[in-house]
């Protein structure tokens, strides 16, 4: 019995031991936090356990964006875009002597939502660089807003028709926006651009009253042409007069709105043939380039380097002078096919300060009033 009470007695002892020393650790267990508070104000961990390493206060609060939006064209919360406006120098196929310079001048408005920092620049691309710089700077240009951007260029040495192309670059160093272009057409030994020089010898006289409206026109457009230098005179050498054709760009292109019409005139007292670039269904205005025509009758109607060419369905192919100077001055491109064959043509010339009058008398059809000037050409439809 002794015995027995004396186990019992340790046991009991032995549990007030274990439960004595369990109080004077407890304190210091329950100092340590369950859980770190995650970031962003997160509950803690319901398990006690630590989070895991992303849930560390600072590794969740790095932002997955910026303020400063992002360098490509949508430039984050806005977006970068560029519209060609107009050519405030050097028209398309503008004629220049080989090594000319000039300066080509566009106008383009920020027709995006971000603005043109100071950095922009307009970067040449592609095609010919006509001895121009890498870019030149733009800017800044707030959206809506419009900037005359201008680039010194100079002529190859070589006859021929050149092409540039441009687009414009924000400050980051990406393109945005849809390519420029300066298209120039240098002269060769056959080409020349028709002018006559003002001369104090020479009085002015009256401008035909047939030609005048023309003159007017072209007045009105900006074109300067001076006073009429002498009378207005019909052509005629050796039995001939003048010839005359109608041609047509994008030939597959639906759109009449974009199916140019060009015109090719050929003097015969001169022996000179006029290529009226045009710009519109009207041939209204266009580039004017000029040629001396040497084509002779001993020579093949189709130049022999084009008589191997395609020729769209319902077109045909320029021959004899005007053919030849198509082919080989390769305007195919430029002013596109006839659909009827030359005609003759009577012609009124009457000579200006700068340039040419001329009444176009094509009794099958189409009669023009022309006024010609240094790289330009300004018509008008007219009576037979």
């Amino acid at each position: 019995m002794k015995s027995e009470n004396r186990r019992v007695i340790v046991w009991a002892a032995s549990a007030l031991l274990l439960f004595a020393l369990a109080c004077s650790i407890s304190p210091a267990v329950t100092e340590i936090p369950t859980a770190i508070p995650q970031a962003g104000g997160a509950s803690p961990s319901p398990t006690g356990t630590l989070p895991p390493p992303t849930s560390i206060p600072g590794a969740t609060d790095i932002p997955s964006s910026t303020d400063t939006p992002v360098p490509d064209v949508s430039g984050g919360d806005c977006s970068y875009n560029a519209a060609f406006v107009e050519d405030i120098t050097v028209p398309d196929n503008t004629p220049f002597s080989p090594g000319a310079s000039f300066v080509k001048v566009w106008r383009v408005e920020n027709t995006g939502t971000c603005p043109w920092k100071a950095g922009s620049k307009l970067v040449f691309v592609s095609g010919d660089p006509l001895g121009g710089p890498p870019h030149v700077p733009v800017g800044p240009v707030a959206p809506g807003d419009t900037a005359d951007v201008s680039v010194s260029l100079v002529a190859p040495s070589a006859p021929g028709t050149y092409k540039g192309n441009w687009q414009m670059e924000n400050d980051e160093g990406v393109r945005f926006g849809s390519a420029m272009y300066v298209k120039i057409v240098v002269l060769g030994p056959t080409t020349s651009v028709p002018t006559i020089a003002p001369t104090a010898a020479t009085p002015c006289v009256a401008t035909d009253p047939v030609l005048e409206p023309v003159l007017d026109l072209a007045q009105s457009q900006g074109h300067v042409m001076g006073c009429a230098k002498a009378p207005a005179f019909n052509v005629a050498k050796d039995g001939s007069t003048g010839a005359f054709q109608e041609f047509w760009a994008n030939v597959d292109n639906p759109n009449p709105h974009m199916h140019y019409r060009s015109l090719m005139i050929w003097r015969a007292d001169t022996k000179k043939i006029y290529v009226i670039d045009g710009e519109n269904t009207d041939a209204s205005k266009g580039t004017l380039l000029a040629y001396t025509d040497t084509w002779e009758e001993s020579q093949p109607a189709v130049h022999p380097d084009c008589a191997g060419m395609t020729v769209p369905s319902g077109y045909q192919l320029p021959v004899r002078g005007f053919g030849k100077v198509w082919c080989t001055e390769d305007l195919v491109d430029e002013v596109g096919w006839p659909s009827q064959p030359e005609v003759q043509v009577n012609l009124l010339v009457q000579p200006m300060e700068v340039g040419w009058l001329i009444k176009v008398s094509n009794p099958l059809g189409t009669s023009y009033l022309v006024a010609l000037g240094n790289g330009w050409a300004v018509t008008q439809f007219t009576t037979p």
